[in-house]
């Protein structure tokens, strides 16, 4: 009891938690002042940082968005003339091994080294974005395959796409190889929260056939978890609701764009 008392007192001092706290206690303050329509505001606020941050709301939302591409398997994809890992799972760092911090996103690489290893093709393209460490640019992409190559992690050839600027930008790179080497079918490997947009944007861009392999999934359409409610609101309902959102305005600016063409929205 004593245990769970210190994990609740501890969770208050968190910034969501601190943050609901002090709304609760507005609205306290405010009705004891008969102050209702404020008290109405900041009692709604309350609610709203609750449910985001203690409830399974957040997570079934993005779940719509991951659960499309649940049981796929690996290895009755079919093969194809290249696998290509999008960007956006790691970050350079001072510490880390090859100067590269994997983040949430880090199941896409272990995917792409899988279906190597399964030998679904022999050349493996890694995108990603490009970064200024102490003045010095780095590009994920780079970082990664240093890493890859230096461990013999990848039997085949492995190819950086360099510093890209966003999911269009590595398609267009993408789209250039494919044409100098005769690609026709590709493997694409993202987010499954991603994978929607990036597979759309990759047809559209390229007229590659896209095979979709996901990974790093975020919600418990893949993830097996506990389903419970708590009592203190956390940052991480907050993460999913804004993973949820990225990818909902990402579709609507890159369909403004032209990035993808109404044949792929409408599939």
């Amino acid at each position: 009891m004593l245990d769970l008392v210190l994990r609740g007192m501890l969770t208050l001092l968190e910034p969501v938690g601190f943050l609901w706290a002090g709304l609760v206690l507005l609205t306290g303050l405010l009705l004891r002042k008969r102050e209702r329509r404020l008290a109405a505001l900041s009692g709604g606020l309350a609610a709203a940082v609750w449910i985001i941050g203690a409830t399974s709301l957040p997570g079934n939302i993005l779940a719509t968005l991951e659960r499309p591409w649940v049981g796929v398997k690996r290895a009755e994809l079919p093969e194809a003339d290249a696998i290509v890992l999008l960007g956006g799972f790691g970050t350079p760092s001072r510490e880390e091994v090859g100067r590269l911090h994997f983040n949430q996103n880090a199941d896409r690489a272990v995917v792409a080294l899988d279906l190597a290893r399964l030998g679904k093709a022999k050349v493996l393209l890694v995108g990603g974005g490009g970064f200024t460490l102490e003045g010095e640019s780095f590009a994920e992409a780079d970082m990664f395959k240093a890493i890859v190559d230096e461990r013999k992690l990848n039997p085949g050839e492995i190819i950086s796409l360099g510093g890209c600027k966003h999911t269009r930008h590595e398609a267009e790179k993408v789209g250039k190889l494919a044409q100098e080497r005769g690609w026709k079918r590709i493997l694409l490997v993202t987010s499954a929260t991603h994978m929607k947009r990036a597979a759309a944007v990759f047809r559209t861009t390229t007229g590659l056939e896209v095979v979709p392999a996901p990974g790093a999934f975020l919600t418990s359409a893949s993830i097996v978890t506990v389903s419970t409610v708590d009592l203190i609101p956390r940052s991480h309902g907050f993460a999913k609701l804004d993973a949820y959102l990225h990818e909902q305005i990402g579709w609507f600016v890159y369909r403004r764009r032209g990035w993808i063409s109404p044949e792929e929205a409408a599939r």
